[in-house]
């Protein structure tokens, strides 16, 4: 009875092992699973399909056979430049801050300081400790 509790065990430890290793191998493998499926679908394909005119026609020059891709312009933003601010030293001087040292007063003794009735040391005695009978049972710590 004994050794097939003891196999039950081992069996149901095992499982248990093996279950979560599918579980961490399905829950990695979904998330790029999940990101994939997200990133091509969205709205903006469903809007487009919608709004697109059932039957296509030259606008403005452009023939119905070329792809969506080339009506979209890539913007550029203009280059940086360099104002006269940004450069001028007197804005970005560090002998604009004034720094100080900082000094405290000495610390000085007072009466109280000194009375020793005023700090009386605290002993705590601890109970000795004393053994148990369970401590020393071999019905407790049989292995």
């Amino acid at each position: 009875m004994k050794t097939k509790n003891n196999v039950q065990k081992a069996v149901l430890r095992s499982a248990a092992v093996v279950v979560s290793f599918v579980l961490i191998s399905f829950t990695v493998s979904a998330q790029t699973f999940w990101k994939r499926l997200l990133e091509n679908t969205g709205f903006s394909d469903i809007a487009i399909a919608m709004a697109a005119p059932t039957e296509m026609e030259d606008i403005e020059g452009i023939p119905a056979e070329t792809e969506a891709n080339y009506y979209f312009v890539e913007e550029v933003e203009p280059a940086m430049e360099v104002e006269a601010w940004m450069t001028d030293d007197s804005r970005f001087n560090t002998t604009q801050f004034v720094y100080s040292e900082a000094s405290e007063t000495s610390l000085e003794l007072e009466d109280w300081m000194m009375n020793e009735t005023l700090f009386q040391p605290v002993v705590e005695e601890e109970a000795a400790l004393e053994l148990e009978a369970w401590m020393v049972s071999e019905s407790t710590w049989n292995i």
